[in-house]
C-alpha cells in the first residue's frame, strides 16, 4: 500500500483483533497453571493452620467481635455465609474444616475449578466476618483464587488429570499440556497492576523520592528486623537512597518489561529476589509468599531447563506461544 493511499481502518481493526485473540486465547503451558494452583493452596493451608488456634476468639459470639457487630462494621456491599449461621464454636469450627477440605482438594487438583470457587466463597466469608484482622496477603489470596476459577489449573499435575487418563487412556495419551488459558493472562495482568500501582503510590511520596523511605522502614521494630541485617545497609545515606530508588524503579519497570521476551526472565528474577529479601527482613506473614504464587504465572517451561543448565529446543513449543 502506497503512502498516498493512507491506512485501512478495517485492516487495523483486524490486526488488533488477531493480536487480542492471540494474547488471550493462544495455548499456554498448563503446568504453569498447575504450579499456581499448588502454590496458592499451600499458602492458604499455612494461613489456615495459623488461624485455627484463634477461631473462637475471632469468629464466635463469645470472642472479640460478635456477628451482629461484625455485620454493622463491615462493608455495606460485603457478604459472609457466617453472618447467616449461628456464631457458635461448633458451627464456626465445622465451616473452618469445610474450608480446609476444599483447600486440600484444590491442592490435589480434584474438581479444580469447583473447589477454587468453594474456597473463594468460604475465604471471603471468614474474611468479611472479621475484617479487623485482615492484611495484604488476604486480598492477594482472594484475587488469585478468582483467576484460578478461570484457568485450567487441573489439566495436569492433578487428580483431574489422572481421572481423565483413567477414563480415556487412548485420548489422554495424546493430551498436550498446552491449552487456552485466558485466566492465566488475567492473573499476569493483575500481578503487573499490583506492582505498577505500588510504584506509582511510592513515586508520589516525598520520602521515596528523596531516598530516605527505607531508613524509616528499617526502624519500624514491629515490622522490620525479622532476621539479622547488616546495619550499614540502612545507616549509610547513599546506600539507603540507592536501595529506596531501586524499589521504586523496580515496581515501575518490572510490570512493563516483563511482557517482553528479552527481559521477562530478568524481571521475574528481580521480582522473586525482591520478595525473598522482604521476607527475610520484614514481619509481613504470608504476603510475599502469596505474591510469589502469583508471579508463577510468568514462568515458562524453558525456565526450569535454564535453571538446570539444559538447553531447550523452541520446536517443542507451540508457534502461538507468547512471552
Amino acid at each position: 500500500m502506497s503512502q498516498s493511499e493512507g491506512y485501512s481502518l478495517v485492516a487495523a481493526w483486524q490486526a488488533l483483533a488477531r493480536g487480542w485473540n492471540r494474547f488471550f486465547h493462544a495455548p499456554q503451558d498448563t503446568r504453569v497453571c498447575a504450579a499456581v494452583r499448588i502454590a496458592q493452596a499451600a499458602v492458604l493451608l499455612v494461613n489456615l493452620a495459623f488461624l485455627y488456634p484463634d477461631l473462637n476468639l475471632w469468629y464466635t459470639d463469645g470472642g472479640v467481635l460478635p456477628s451482629a457487630a461484625s455485620r454493622e462494621m463491615g462493608d455495606p456491599f460485603g457478604w459472609s455465609l457466617l453472618w447467616h449461621l449461628p456464631a457458635t464454636r461448633g458451627v464456626v469450627h465445622a465451616c473452618f474444616w469445610v474450608l480446609v477440605g476444599h483447600t486440600v482438594l484444590l491442592l490435589l487438583g480434584f474438581c479444580s475449578r469447583i473447589n477454587a470457587m468453594a474456597v473463594l466463597v468460604w475465604l471471603i466469608s471468614f474474611q468479611n466476618r472479621n475484617e479487623q484482622i485482615l492484611d495484604g496477603e488476604d486480598f492477594v489470596m482472594r484475587v488469585i483464587l478468582v483467576f484460578l476459577i478461570l484457568m485450567p489449573g487441573g489439566w495436569c499435575w492433578s487428580v483431574d488429570a489422572w481421572l481423565r487418563r483413567w477414563r480415556s487412556p487412548i485420548a489422554s495419551a495424546s493430551d498436550s499440556p498446552w491449552q487456552p488459558a485466558w485466566g492465566l493472562r488475567l492473573l499476569q495482568i493483575q500481578m503487573a497492576t499490583i506492582y505498577f500501582s505500588a510504584g506509582l503510590w511510592k513515586a508520589a511520596g516525598a520520602s521515596w523520592i528523596d531516598g530516605t523511605a527505607l531508613y524509616y522502614v528499617a526502624r519500624l521494630d514491629d515490622y522490620f528486623g525479622k532476621f539479622p541485617t547488616p546495619a550499614f545497609l540502612f545507616d549509610t545515606p547513599w546506600l539507603v537512597a540507592l536501595i529506596t530508588w531501586s524499589v521504586v524503579l523496580g515496581e515501575l519497570l518490572v510490570p512493563l518489561f516483563i511482557w517482553f521476551r528479552e527481559t521477562r526472565r530478568l524481571c521475574l528474577v528481580a521480582a522473586i529476589l525482591f520478595h525473598l529479601a522482604n521476607e527475610y527482613t520484614m514481619h509481613l506473614f504470608l504476603f510475599h509468599w502469596a505474591m510469589l504464587a502469583g508471579w508463577l504465572a510468568f514462568v515458562r517451561a524453558e525456565d526450569f531447563a535454564w535453571l538446570a543448565g539444559r538447553p531447550r529446543s523452541n520446536s517443542a513449543l507451540p508457534l502461538t506461544s507468547d512471552l
